[in-house]
Parts: structure tokens; C-alpha cells; sequence
């Protein structure tokens, strides 16, 4: 089995589970940290993957994804407009997610941009020399991985500033 056989594989298999995670909180949801974490740990580790398989400049290509991630990360953090707002269970350790519908066509987003990148590669092989796709492939996983990390933390380090307690019953 190649190389580019697992690549595909791990691509349907991510790709199945992050349209799963937005379907799963497109209706309001209890669930723990981890699950509520989930897609952006599943994003970093596909961007490891598509980045480590695709580029010919791997110092480049990490370089432009860690300035895409921390621009995510930011941009993640500073705009919490529109944020759903969460409430902590102490008792139970759960989270309470609501309805979040925006979840779905991000993550579609994702899945698409992440196929362009492969299909790009598969039919014009010689791209993976051009300095700038390089740059574009460190640059657009590292953008949503960083906007997937910055919207969540921001959502969870928001908790306790909305007025109400940081550990509310359910």
C-alpha cells in the first residue's frame, strides 16, 4: 500500500468525522472537553499530515502554517461576536453546547479545502515545487486549525466574563 493510498484514506476517514462533529453540534449538546475539542485536535493532526506529505520545502511550509495558526488563533480570540455562550456542570464535568450551526458548513469548508489541495496535487504533480503552493499549503490548514483553536478557546475562556457562574447546574 503507498503512501498516497493512506493519505486518501485518513482524508475520507477525517473527513467523514468532521462532517459527523457538525452534524453532532448543529442541535444543542452535553458533552465533555474533549469532545468539545475534538475537530480542532483532528484538524491540527490532518494539517500535519497533508503538510508533511504534499510540500518539497518542509521548513517553508511549517514556517507559513505556524504564521497562519497563530493568525487563526488570533483572529480566533479577538472577534467573539456571535459566540454561543457555554455553561460549565462542576458535578457532572460537562459542558453546555448550544445549537451551533455554523459548525457544519466550517467544517465542509475545511473538508473541501483540504480535497483541493489533493486534487490539485494529483493531477499537476509538479506544484509541489512551486514556492508559492508551498506557501499556500502551510498557510490554509494553518489558518482554520488556528481559527478552530482561537473560536473554542475563546469560547471557553469566556465563561465566567458573560456575568453569569462559571459552574452552573444543568
Amino acid at each position: 500500500m503507498s503512501a498516497y493510498d493512506i493519505l486518501t484514506g485518513i482524508q475520507l476517514c477525517m473527513m467523514i468525522v468532521m462532517i459527523g462533529y457538525g452534524i453532532f453540534f448543529f442541535k444543542g449538546r452535553t458533552c465533555r472537553i474533549w469532545c468539545f475539542g475534538g475537530p480542532a485536535v483532528l484538524v491540527t493532526f490532518w494539517s500535519a499530515a497533508v503538510v508533511y506529505y504534499y510540500t518539497a520545502y518542509l521548513f517553508l511550509t511549517i514556517l507559513c502554517f505556524l504564521m497562519a495558526f497563530f493568525l487563526g488563533l488570533g483572529l480566533g480570540l479577538w472577534f467573539k461576536a456571535g459566540l454561543p455562550e457555554l455553561t460549565y456542570c462542576r458535578a457532572r464535568h460537562l459542558l453546555r453546547c448550544p445549537p451551533m450551526p455554523g459548525a457544519l458548513p466550517f467544517n465542509i469548508l475545511i473538508c473541501l479545502a483540504f480535497a483541493a489541495i489533493q486534487a490539485g496535487v494529483y493531477h499537476f504533480p509538479f506544484l509541489m515545487y512551486s514556492w508559492l503552493f508551498n506557501e499556500v499549503l502551510g498557510f490554509v490548514p494553518g489558518l482554520f486549525s488556528g481559527l478552530l483553536w482561537g473560536r473554542g478557546l475563546s469560547m471557553l475562556l469566556d465563561i465566567p466574563t458573560r456575568g453569569q457562574q462559571v459552574y452552573k447546574d444543568i
